[in-house]
Formats: C-alpha cells, sequence, structure tokens
C-alpha cells in the first residue's frame, strides 16, 4: 500500500511541474530562469524517485520520510518563488502537503506537514512584505493557518474513520472465513458421526446375538460368574447401541435429514405415554414420577414418535442424575397459544457457567459426577423440539435441582 502511495504521489509530483511550466509564465512579476529552474528540479526529482522505486530499496520507510521532507522544502521554494505575485495564492498548494502526510504517517504526518507550511508561510509572507512592500495583514495570516491546521485535523478524522472501516472489513473477513471453516468442520464431523454410527450398528448386533445366546444358555450352563460376566457385556452393548442410535440420529439432525410426519396430537396423552414408558425405570432407582397436567386436552400438530423421543430425553435425563427416593414432577398445561411441558427433578443441578452451554452436543456440565451419559440427550431434544417450532429452554427449580421448559405453538 505504501508504494502505491508513493507511485501516485510522485505522479503529482510530475502533475506539478507540468502546471509550473504551462501556467507559470501567465503570472507576473516572476523570472523565467526561476520557472524553469523549479520545473526541472521537480521533474528531476520525480524521475530519481522514480528510479529509487523501481530498484526497490531495502528500506522503503526511510526513502518515504526523506521524500516527505523533501517535498515540504519543495512546496515552500514553490511558494517562494511565486511570491513576488501581487496575488500570491500558491499557498493552496499547502494543503496537498498536509493530505500527503497524513496519507504517509498518519495525524503525525498531517500535523508535521501543517506545522511546517503554516512556518513557511508566515516567513515567506514576511519577506514578500520586506522585499516587494506586499504587507499581509495579521488577520489574515492567522486565518491561512488555522486553516491548515483545521485540514490537518480533518485529515486526522478521516485517517481514523479509514482505520475503523478496514478494521471492520478485516473482522468481517475473517468471520466469514472461520463460518465458512466452522461449517465445513460441522459437515465433516456429521459424516464421520454417521459413518461411525453406521458403521458400530452392524458389528454391535452381531455381538449383541452372541451374548443373548451365552444368556439363553444355548452352548451350555452357566456358572454364576459366566451369568454375571455375560449380564455385564449385555447392559454395555445396550449401552453402546443406545450412543450409537443418538449419534446418528444427532447427525441427521445436523444434516436435515429429519422428516417430520406431523398430525394433529392429545398432547396430554402423549404426555402420559411417556412417563408409563419411564415408571419402571424410575423406579429402579426408588423415584416416583408426579403427573400434573390440564383437564381439558390441548392439542398441538406434531410428528407423534418425535415428540416421544425428545420428552424421553428430558425424563430420562431427570431419572439419570436425581437422587434414589426422588420425585420427578411432569407437568402440562397451556399457557396462551402454546401447551408448557415441565420436566423438574431434585438433582444437583447445573452450575451458572455451564447453562449456555448444556444444549451443546457431548457437552458434560460440572455436576455430572461420573453419571455416565453421552452428552447428546438434551442437544437431541432441543433439536427435535425446535423443528417443530417450538422452544427447549433450562429454568432453576426453586426447591433445588433441574427444570427443562417446553413451549409447543398450540393447534389451530
Amino acid at each position: 500500500m505504501a508504494e502505491r502511495l508513493e507511485r501516485t504521489f510522485n505522479w503529482a509530483r510530475v502533475g506539478g511541474a507540468a502546471l509550473i511550466f504551462f501556467l507559470g509564465p501567465f503570472f507576473p512579476n516572476i523570472g523565467t530562469a526561476y520557472l524553469v529552474g523549479l520545473g526541472v528540479f521537480v521533474l528531476g526529482y520525480a524521475a530519481v524517485v522514480y528510479g529509487m522505486m523501481q530498484s526497490k530499496p531495502g528500506s522503503f520507510e526511510r526513502l518515504t520520510r526523506i521524500m516527505f521532507v523533501l517535498d515540504i522544502g519543495i512546496v515552500s521554494s514553490a511558494m517562494l518563488v511565486f511570491s513576488s505575485d501581487p496575488s500570491w495564492t500558491t499557498w493552496v498548494i499547502g494543503s496537498l502537503i498536509i493530505i500527503a502526510g497524513g496519507f504517509r504517517f498518519g495525524t503525525a504526518g498531517a500535523f508535521t506537514a501543517a506545522a511546517a507550511i503554516s512556518l513557511a508561510y508566515v516567513a515567506i509572507a514576511a519577506y514578500r512584505s520586506e522585499t516587494f512592500g506586499l504587507v499581509a495583514e495579521p488577520w489574515r495570516l492567522a486565518f491561512h493557518v488555522s486553516v491548515f491546521l483545521l485540514a490537518a485535523y480533518l485529515m486526522s478524522g478521516l485517517l481514523r474513520e479509514l482505520e475503523h472501516l478496514r478494521a471492520q472489513r478485516e473482522k468481517f473477513v475473517r468471520q466469514a472465513v472461520e463460518a465458512a471453516a466452522l461449517r465445513q468442520a460441522d459437515r465433516i464431523k456429521s459424516e464421520f458421526l454417521a459413518a461411525m454410527s453406521h458403521d458400530f450398528r452392524s458389528p454391535l448386533t452381531v455381538v449383541r446375538g452372541a451374548v443373548e445366546l451365552l444368556l439363553g444358555e444355548r452352548p451350555g450352563t452357566l456358572t454364576s460368574a459366566q451369568r454375571e460376566l455375560a449380564e455385564s457385556a449385555e447392559r454395555n452393548i445396550r449401552r453402546l447401541e443406545d450412543f450409537t442410535a443418538q449419534l446418528l440420529e444427532m447427525a441427521r439432525l445436523e444434516e436435515g435429514q429429519i422428516a417430520l410426519d406431523k398430525e394433529e396430537i392429545d398432547a396430554i396423552a402423549l404426555v402420559r405415554d411417556v412417563v408409563a414408558d419411564h415408571a419402571v425405570l424410575a423406579k429402579q432407582k426408588r423415584q416416583w414420577i408426579s403427573l400434573d397436567v390440564d383437564p381439558d386436552p390441548p392439542r398441538v400438530v406434531a410428528d407423534r414418535s418425535k415428540m416421544q423421543q425428545a420428552l424421553a430425553n428430558l425424563i430420562v435425563n431427570a431419572i439419570r442424575y436425581a437422587p434414589h427416593g426422588t420425585p420427578i414432577l411432569v407437568a402440562a398445561h397451556r399457557k396462551g397459544d402454546a401447551l408448557r411441558i415441565e420436566v423438574r427433578d431434585h438433582g444437583p443441578g447445573i452450575a451458572t457457567e455451564d447453562r449456555q452451554r448444556i444444549f451443546d452436543k457431548f457437552f458434560r456440565g460440572q455436576n455430572a459426577d461420573g453419571t455416565p451419559g453421552s452428552g447428546l440427550g438434551l442437544a437431541i431434544a432441543r433439536s427435535l423440539v425446535t423443528l417443530h417450532g417450538g422452544t427447549l429452554e433450562y429454568e432453576e427449580n426453586p426447591g433445588g435441582g433441574s427444570a427443562f421448559v417446553t413451549l409447543l405453538p398450540l393447534a389451530s
């Protein structure tokens, strides 16, 4: 960028030399020798700068500083050469040096150029008064110096805005690149999870079949120790099957491959069915599920199996983390034009710093305390609820524990 600016400034020098040659003669009281000398010097200076830029100097910044000083000197010389003109309007070119100083060195460059040109202007005005008798009023000098300083101030403001815009553009480009990379990584991850879960299912089915044969004592009678090992293997195989099923479901949700078979259903009946299906699981931990529902069944438009899966994930989560011998509350009530379904437990709850991430895939909070789980249940539940146009959020249970609240739009 600095090289492009210097090339632009060099073309401006060539343009300045052309002005000296073609318009200089129209200014009265200026000798031809002065005009030709100044014009030739500016052209020669531009040629030297062009040659130095072509040779790619090692310290370009040092070269830029030297050219900046020389440019101020040339403009001051031009002002001096034309000072015998009674109108003497050449001081206006000082604004060009201020602009060049700003683009080269920022605010410091703009104000340095303004100060140098102001000093040159005042000194040359005093010289004109003494040599040619062309007196400059003090108020006029103050006005012109103030204009130079204002130009430097405006230039510094413009540079700040340009820097801000450039920073915003760089941030936007960086975020766009990062977002594209994240989308690509997420797509690859989803494809990997889908392939992995699919490849796991076949060998797991074979192993489960073999374990079931052992437990059925088809190969022969098992000792108590052998049966205990086989039952342990069966439990872990089923855990792996559940995990691979969740992986596949999550991958399908992320790829948008879940098609909902919606129908108008009795929401209370749906909740009752899910609670009944998990009553035995809760009883194994000496827990019980309390049901609190509206007597007048509200209806929702939903895919029955998918909503059952979402609510089942919430209830299983409550059973898994709630202590033995504690109740789990499942409530379903109308709230405006929506159905509010709550699943509340008296477990350890969610740490404050974890609440923004509990619906992230594979995330497990600080309070999990080694409780087995994949970290996918809540993510799948929220994705399924969102597909139905609803919301799933975490609320703190006033009595301690966790509360997950689902809102589903009611059928028209």
